[in-house]
């Protein structure tokens, strides 16, 4: 924390360049989704392949997050930032110029490295600004995701209409270029604390754990959940996260300490982080679905006004979260959890009660999303606090990784809620007559917002396990 006392250093111009890098990236891994039918076609792709062009990014991410916030700790945080922005840079490159989908797939895996700049960037905001105010930094930059994604949706529409979808990856390696310039010549991390060797055999078995359960979530829609390979697969999954377990109660050098993972509030982090990654992706999925489904079941808005309902709640993301981690300052996390818990099962709720129009959907989504930034700010504020120096990105990369489970598990579930409860409608189509269609029936809709409303109630039962602390001074909203 020393850093901010340092007149050569300058957090709130590293804080700036860290907010411009994750609003980039958020932004690349939304605009691809409107566009998936369209490189579907472009490249002949199954569904199944069409889907795993979403899920290499996270799969990969989410397995090597705690190992570049391990290496982050051991080489420095700025080096492996940098590292992270580049290898992400060449592959939206790659993206661009792919021959098939394979070779799409194989650049969206690569892209998956970016994943640590969020973990690594949250680190290095701990490491620049006063205790006191490090709350506030964290909860701008947890901000950008949800608004880079709202953003990311509408853009990529609206490039893929007018400029074809590889210009979609065009444009954003240009963005990557410059945002790798900046953060080359801005950033600043201090030195390692201490340098140690990393235990990979740990990170080989946590790594792989991770890829097995999220190769699991993403072929259940595909193969099956109960079927023969997916309960393999399933089953290697939990037999590998055993082994992690097992090898790290017993080894010293393992790649994340048991005893920190131990901790009160590094353990009341991670399952809310879990269960964070899950209500917000419900709630995301679940808008986005219900906007764009057509009448009598859905709103029958476009791809770009089915985001547009996202838009307001996400823009205001940038005044609330540095409100909340403000308060998360001097009020402690404690309070803050248990009212973005009650917070988001209320907004929940008023999906269920009213969502007729797009009003009523963009103050539903207004609600939904301040309980729901109002708990991720304060879990990645417990774990940097919680985690001595030398530990502090691996242990935010490990909450990250926890996070992108939970992340993988919220559009499985709204999509299979939407395929269980089925209604019928019929069209009058021109020339063919009236046509009956299935859709995602007033049911699946209600189911969704009803576990993402039970969620929020179980992640407030949680939040009262957290031991509450007080950052020294007072948090200043203004950095």
């Amino acid at each position: 924390m020393t850093a901010s006392r340092d007149p050569r250093i300058r957090p709130n111009v590293i804080l700036g360049v860290l907010t411009l890098v994750s609003l980039m990236t958020s932004y690349v891994e939304a605009m691809v989704v409107p566009s998936l039918p369209h490189i579907e076609s472009a490249l002949s792709a199954t569904d199944e392949e069409a889907a795993w062009i979403v899920s290499a990014y996270l799969v990969v991410g989410a397995a090597i997050a705690p190992l570049f916030g391990k290496m982050g700790d051991v080489y420095g945080k700025r080096r492996l930032y940098l590292i992270s922005l580049a290898l992400y840079s060449v592959a939206v490159l790659m993206a661009g110029f792919v021959p098939n989908v394979y070779y799409l797939i194989a650049a969206r895996a690569v892209q998956g490295f970016g994943f640590a700049l969020f973990p690594l960037g949250l680190a290095i905001v701990t490491d620049v600004f006063p205790r006191e105010r490090v709350a506030v930094a964290q909860g701008i930059l947890s901000a950008t995701f949800a608004i880079g994604m709202t953003v990311g949706m509408i853009a990529g529409a609206y490039i893929e209409e007018y400029l074809g979808w590889r210009a979609m990856f065009h444009t954003a390696f240009a963005i990557s270029i410059i945002m790798l310039v900046l953060a080359s010549l801005l950033l600043w991390s201090p030195s390692p604390v201490a340098r140690e060797r990393i235990d990979f055999a740990s990170t080989v078995l946590l790594a792989s754990a991770t890829t097995v359960i999220l190769v699991y979530l993403t072929e259940a829609p595909y193969r099956g959940w109960l079927s023969l390979g997916q309960l393999s697969l399933l089953a290697t999954g939990f037999a590998l996260f055993g082994g992690f377990i097992a090898y790290g109660s017993r080894s010293t050098r393992v790649l994340i300490r048991f005893d920190l993972l131990k901790r009160r509030n590094v353990m009341v982090a991670n399952l809310l982080g879990l269960l964070s990654g899950v209500i917000m992706f419900l709630l995301f999925m679940g808008v986005i679905y219900y906007a764009e489904e057509l009448p009598p079941y859905g709103l029958g808005l476009s791809v770009i006004s089915a985001a547009m309902t996202l838009l307001p709640a996400t823009l205001a993301m940038i005044f609330i979260a540095p409100l909340v981690g403000a308060v998360t300052s001097s009020l402690g996390p404690r309070p803050v959890l248990i009212y973005g818990s009650l917070v988001s099962a209320l907004g929940f709720y008023l999906f269920v009660w009213d969502r007729a129009s797009s009003t009523a959907l963009v103050l539903d989504s207004f609600v939904t999303g301040v309980g729901v930034v109002s708990t991720t700010i304060p879990i990645v504020n417990m774990v940097a606090v919680s985690m001595p120096p030398d530990s502090v990105s691996v242990g935010l990369g490990f909450n990250t990784m926890v996070r992108f489970l939970g992340a993988s598990v919220g559009p499985v579930l709204a999509a299979t809620l939407l395929t269980d409860y089925r209604a019928y409608a019929e069209y009058i189509i021109p020339y063919l007559g009236t046509l009956t269609f299935t859709e995602g029936g007033p049911q699946a809709f209600n189911m969704i917002f009803y576990i993402g409303s039970a969620i929020s109630i179980v992640m407030m039962v949680i939040s009262l396990f957290t031991k509450n602390y007080r950052a020294r001074g007072s948090a200043a909203l203004t950095l």
